[in-house]
């Protein structure tokens, strides 16, 4: 039985197990694909602004209003050699961000009419449209253009400070972003968005993410616009159990790639990945399925201790029925009577009468003790066919019973007890082909007192005298008494 129900519970501890395990998984693929889509929404926003000023670029000509651009501008030349130019402030203008913008380098570009400071004039018109972004992009933390000419154009303007023009060539253009552009090859940039990082940030001291994209004038190549944003702010907002890597060749593992993160068809080489080991599987299980596991743990337990109290008042009762009951028979035996003498209701007459089988040792000892039980079984349905259902009949111990009857009117008990004597007598009992029968003596007290009934000891005793008494005056009979009468028991 242990074994089975050990069975059981593996079996539905396995079913939930494997249920939420389904679950589980099903969950941690719906978080995957929403940090997907917000990822990819947050970068579409960033294509976006890359693409928007490349085009208003495209549409410029580098002949287009150069003495206005120049009227507003201040030109610096530094102690060493360096140019930093900058827009001069207009009661007319409308935001403050209008002038956050610094282009550096070499000295020749404060020189009027020089070559580096034409380009400079010519390009310079990108930097309404960056400041514009770089003040309202909460994401961006910078923009700055670096043109093939040697020249950086930055907003905010402090990210220009840290630029020395004779590095451009030993750091400038050698960082991963400006490479990455390089490596494409002019006849291949068009529109697309490069995408570098995450790595240090030479000023910020943190991880950064770079987006390059080539600007043209006039259908020229002038430059790289890169944008920078941190990594934190990128996968800022995604579930903490995936992560974004960049790489166009990720290594194959155990854990779950994305397709990669795009805008508008054109894919980049950022994908969100979801660690899938059998730690990784466990943990979501715990963090996506954890109160459903306690729910159902806490009903099994539940269920189980209801199966358990269930079991044990079941077997409780049917060990307190066994111990006052007969086996043989199914009646109440001597303790299961006066267990139910103390629960008796009050009548005007109480009849208590022990039976005792006639010969029935020969019976055994002729037939056999199965037919012996038999005969015992046989006799308690004759007698249980001729009482009532409120009567109380026991077997005593062995072939002796005990019967009492309640009853209102006087000398009732005598037609009882009396047919009770003559049905046992008439009763046929067989051993192979062979028939016989068996009598009964009876002794018989009759009581008007509750309390005699309840105590009952004095009763029996009595009841075994008559009894002992009928079988001297020749059995198959019942002797009568009643409990007021002086009869003495030591006689």
């Amino acid at each position: 039985m242990k074994f089975r129900v050990v069975i059981y519970l593996v079996v539905i501890i396995s079913v939930i197990i494997s249920y939420q395990i389904n679950r589980s998984e099903s969950k941690q693929l719906d978080k995957f694909q929403q940090s997907f889509l917000m990822v990819e929404a947050r970068l579409g926003e960033l294509f976006y602004h890359l693409q928007a000023i490349q085009y208003g670029m495209s549409l410029l000509s580098s002949a287009d209003n150069q003495s206005a651009s120049v009227a507003n501008l201040n030109f610096n030349r530094m102690e060493d050699n360096t140019c930093q130019i900058s827009k001069k402030f207009s009661p007319d203008q409308m935001y403050d961000f209008e002038t956050n913008f610094l282009v550096v380098s070499g000295g020749s570009g404060c020189e009027s009419d020089s070559v580096l400071n034409n380009k400079i004039i010519e390009t310079i018109k990108i930097a309404p449209m960056m400041t514009f972004l770089a003040g309202r992009a909460e994401d961006v933390i910078s923009l700055y253009f670096i043109s093939m000419d040697k020249f950086v154009i930055t907003s905010p303007k402090y990210n220009a400070l840290v630029v020395k023009p004779d590095e451009f060539e030993s750091k400038l253009f050698k960082r991963p972003y400006m490479q990455k552009v390089f490596s494409a090859g002019i006849e291949n940039l068009g529109n697309n968005i490069f995408i570098s990082g995450p790595y240090a940030d030479l000023s910020l001291n943190k991880d950064v993410l770079t987006f390059s994209i080539a600007i043209f004038m006039d259908k020229a190549f002038y430059g790289v616009l890169n944008m920078d944003i941190l990594w934190d702010d990128l996968v800022a907002g995604i579930d903490p159990d995936f992560h974004i890597i960049n790489d166009p060749n990720p290594a194959p593992s155990s854990a779950w790639l994305s397709d990669p993160l795009s805008f508008d068809g054109v894919a980049s080489d950022l994908r969100l990945v979801m660690p899938n080991s059998i730690g990784d599987q466990i943990t979501y299980l715990i963090k996506n399925s954890l109160i459903d596991i306690a729910f159902y743990f806490i009903a099994i337990v539940l269920a189980g201790w209801v199966l358990y109290t269930l079991k044990l008042r079941l077997v409780s009762q049917k060990l307190a029925t066994e111990s006052h009951h007969d086996p043989l028979t199914g009646l109440l035996n001597r303790r299961g009577f006066m267990a139910e003498l103390g629960v008796i209701k009050h009548h005007q007459y109480y009849s208590f009468m022990i039976i005792d089988l006639d010969n029935f040792k020969h019976v055994n000892d002729t037939y056999g003790h199965p037919i012996g039980d038999e005969v015992l079984v046989r006799v308690t349905t004759a007698i249980q066919q001729q009482i009532r259902d409120r009567d109380m009949l026991c077997r005593l111990g062995g072939e002796e019973f005990g019967l009492l009857i309640t009853y209102n009117k006087n000398n009732k008990q005598m037609n009882i007890f009396e047919r009770i004597c003559e049905s046992v007598a008439n009763l046929p009992h067989y051993s192979d082909d062979l028939e016989f029968r068996v009598t009964m003596s009876g002794g018989a007290v009759t009581t008007s007192s509750i309390d005699q009934v309840k105590s009952m000891t004095t009763m029996m005793k009595q009841a075994d005298k008559l009894l002992y008494e009928a079988k001297i005056a020749g059995k198959n009979r019942v002797l009568y008494s009643d409990f007021n009468d002086n009869l003495s028991l030591d006689d």
